[in-house]
């Protein structure tokens, strides 16, 4: 999906390229949005490109915010997904286990699938702005990033069988639920203030980002991101283990 700048002059990679690096220097929306106005009108006054005035995007998104850098808590950012992650699995487990009359059983695999998913999601975090610019110029990352860990995971999952531990479904969902509580109560209390894309007023709207009715949903969704999926991946269990 392509973000709307309202700037039709510019090629809208060259657009997403360059809000994208100057989100991550840290400059405020208005500012971005200033810069972008400012390439609308040059590219539809000069007739250039915007790459041909004003060159790589990247680079010129640094040349305008050379000492611009985001001070990411990554620690901070990691914790609530940890829980989320663990409360997740954790309520998932005593789910199946308690349709099934079974113990919640933790296996060689799982523990290796939630290392694994640990490490990853560790490595994303501390590393978001070098992820976010390789997936804003090359696209297929994400699907590939999105798709190679399921079925690694469903691998080890197959593979690793071996009980090590069997838990009691009960107390299993509770932990597990309230896991899920304290992940969703730090990403509400860390989320982002509203800082949106808007151009100057005398642009008549350029240089301000669209925001649809998707983009805000998802944006409030976020928080509540492992409930959701917990609640959604929990239903299956309890339809087919009658």
């Amino acid at each position: 999906m392509t973000i709307d700048t309202h700037t039709p002059h510019v090629e809208p990679a060259w657009a997403e390229a360059f809000l994208v690096e100057l989100r991550l220097r840290g400059v405020e929306g208005r500012r971005i949005g200033a810069a972008l106005a400012e390439v609308e009108a040059h590219c539809a006054e000069s007739g250039e490109t915007a790459q041909q005035a004003f060159g790589d995007p990247t680079a010129y998104a640094v040349e305008l915010a050379p000492d611009g850098t985001v001070s990411l808590d990554w620690r901070g950012e990691l914790v609530p997904s940890v829980l989320g992650l663990s409360g997740m699995m954790l309520t998932l487990g005593a789910v199946g286990a308690s349709r099934a009359g079974t113990q919640v059983e933790l296996t060689t695999g799982l523990v290796l699938v939630v290392a694994l998913a640990v490490l990853g999601t560790t490595l994303v975090v501390r590393y978001a702005d070098r992820v976010l610019r390789a997936v804003v110029r090359h696209r297929w990352l994400a699907v590939v990033g999105a798709l190679a860990p399921i079925g690694l995971f469903v691998a080890i999952l197959l593979l690793g069988r071996q009980t090590l531990v069997a838990l009691p479904p009960a107390g299993t969902l509770v932990v597990g639920v309230v896991f899920l509580a304290a992940s969703t109560a730090m990403a509400l209390r860390i989320a982002d203030p509203a800082d949106p894309v808007v151009g100057p007023a005398e642009a008549g709207g350029a240089g301000t980002m669209a925001e649809d009715a998707v983009s805000r949903g998802l944006q409030r969704l976020t928080p509540w991101l492992f409930p959701v999926l917990t609640a959604v991946m929990a239903l299956p269990l309890l339809l087919i283990q009658r």
